[in-house]
């Protein structure tokens, strides 16, 4: 599988506008440390391409067909794509929770086929097998485990820890091979609804023989000091997103 990370940034996306903070001005002076909203591709081996949410317009980043949308949450940093998506020339999935469900997308869709899905519920694509977990988030969240051919993805945001059925599924799983997961803030931050970098990584290094984090705010520290931070800590074993990362699992 290929893992290609269109979108790593939280609900603000950074820079924000009009904001001076380190993060922001970072971003203003290397391109390469901007970030949308989270949006995540994974590319299978026979070539299907499953989008896990649309934080951001993707024709430019991914102009091909989708075999199958999947939906985190219903927040809208993570489906404000899903608007234009829905003019898609072809029909295509969309598998999300329940809770909170967007009104427009569900009764006129276009061409999307919203399907709402059950947490545990496997759902085939191709050779790749996606399975729907709980998350602690403030509204009804999925993470997904995603495998192909014995090879296993975590996706964990937005999330603060693990429920325990969930920790319970990936331990049977572990070590799987890649976390991608939910680093919303700096070390030592403490927000009720998302992880800081510490609480992440020690949520992927438990599970995953690499980690991967993301859904990076702006409040978080400035990219280049978060890769040293990050990489003083835990070497290679934890990595930062940045928009454009492409992964091969």
């Amino acid at each position: 599988m290929i893992v290609y990370f269109i979108g790593t940034g939280g609900s603000e996306g950074i820079p924000v506008h009009l904001c001076s903070c380190p993060t922001c001005s970072e971003a203003r002076k290397f391109g390469f440390t901007q970030r949308k909203p989270s949006t995540l591709a994974v590319i299978g081996e026979n070539g299907e391409i499953i989008l896990f949410d649309v934080g951001t317009d993707i024709r430019e980043h991914l102009n091909a067909p989708l075999n199958a949308i999947f939906l985190t949450h219903w927040h809208h940093d993570h489906i404000y794509g899903i608007y234009k998506l829905r003019w898609t020339a072809m029909e295509t999935k969309l598998y999300a929770p329940k809770g909170h469900a967007d009104a427009l997308i569900l009764n006129d869709p276009k061409n999307l086929k919203p399907e709402i899905i059950e947490p545990w519920k496997e759902i085939r694509i191709g050779r790749i097998s996606v399975t729907a977990l709980k998350l602690n988030h403030q509204i009804e969240t999925f993470g997904y485990y995603i495998e192909e051919d014995g090879k296993g993805i975590a996706l964990l945001y937005d999330t603060k820890g693990l429920p325990q059925e969930t920790w319970e599924f990936l331990a049977e799983k572990a070590p799987i091979r890649l976390a991608i997961v939910d680093a919303t803030y700096p070390p030592g931050f403490e927000d009720p609804y998302h992880n800081n970098v510490d609480e992440a990584a020690n949520i992927g290094i438990k599970i995953a023989e690499r980690t991967i984090l993301s859904h990076i705010s702006h409040k978080n520290l400035p990219f280049l000091q978060l890769v040293r931070y990050v990489k003083g800590r835990w070497g290679n074993k934890v990595l930062v997103a940045y928009d454009g990362m492409v992964f091969y699992v």
